[in-house]
């Protein structure tokens, strides 16, 4: 299998720049695919793979309701 490079996830569309984040994340699906041979994973193990590369939710507070505009 020929080596993950950025090059595979771009796109020859304007502003298609992946950052960083999305390469990883990418790299990361791509390997969890490989490695237990799921062509199509559930969202259950694409939330497996964030969860392992660190994400968490972040629970903020509510903001205030805007008074109706007149």
């Amino acid at each position: 299998m020929p080596k993950f490079t950025d090059a595979r996830y771009e796109e020859n569309l304007p502003g298609a720049a992946l950052t960083p984040e999305q390469v990883e994340f990418g790299a990361a699906m791509e390997r969890y695919m490989r490695l237990r041979n799921r062509p199509f994973p559930t969202w259950h193990e694409v939330l497996e793979v964030l969860l392992a590369l660190g994400y968490r939710r972040v629970v903020t507070t509510p903001k205030e309701p805007r008074p109706p505009s007149e």
